[in-house]
Parts: C-alpha cells; structure tokens; sequence
C-alpha cells in the first residue's frame, strides 16, 4: 500500500485552504494600514521629511512661516538642518534651538527655528 492511499483528499485539501486563507488574512492584516497610510511625491528632502510626527500639520505651520519670509529657500534650510547642530535630526536641532534660545515667531508663536523651517519644507511640498 503506497503513502497516497492513506491520505484522505478533502482534509488536505481543507487542510491547504485552510493554510492559504490564514497566509491571505495574514498578509491583509499586514498590508492594509500602508494603503491607508497617506502617499507623499518623493523630494530631495525626505530625509528631513520623514522625521515628522505630522506632516500635515507641519505643512500648515509652514505656510504661515513661509508668508512671512517671503525669501525662504528649501534647499538652503535643507543645508542649514543638514549641517547644524542636529546634523540631520531634527529632534537633536529642536533640542539645541531651545537650549541656544534659536525661535521663530510664527503668527505669535515662538516655535524652535529648526522646526519652523522643516516645516517650511513640507508647506513647499504638499501631499498628492
């Protein structure tokens, strides 16, 4: 007698669907919150980007800073964030901001000058 006659059909078989639905379940559960996950076009400043809690929120304190220094330049507060004394972190610049009294007045707020223009940057490019 050979190993395939002892083997049932329909329990493997359900056995199989079985495995394949739990891989299916399992792979939704995994994927599904990154296509709910908001979609921004790729900068030459993700690097900086991607450091923020909420960009939206940013963008919006980014706007108002941008309106009132009409001279602002993403790429060079790229520079200045990538070279200051956070050297790339932005939580490490908004620690020394603070520590060195840096701020920005951003419609009557004084907020840390680092994250004024990190947030400049994220109002210079907005989700799709």
């Amino acid at each position: 007698m050979s190993w395939t006659t002892k083997i049932a059909r329909r329990p493997l078989l359900a056995g199989l669907v079985g495995v394949l639905g739990l891989g299916i379940a399992g792979g939704l559960l995994y994927e599904v919150p990154r296509l709910a996950h908001r979609r921004y076009p790729r900068t030459k400043f993700d690097d900086l980007l991607s450091q923020l809690d909420d960009r939206d929120s940013a963008a919006k304190l980014g706007a108002t800073y941008i309106a009132q220094e009409p001279g602002f330049d993403a790429g060079a507060a790229a520079v200045a964030l990538r070279h200051g004394p956070g050297n790339g972190s932005l939580p490490r610049a908004i620690d020394a901001d603070i520590a060195q009294a840096h701020l920005a007045s951003v419609h009557g707020w004084l907020v840390p000058e680092s994250l004024a223009l990190v947030a400049g940057i994220a109002a210079k490019f907005p989700a799709n």
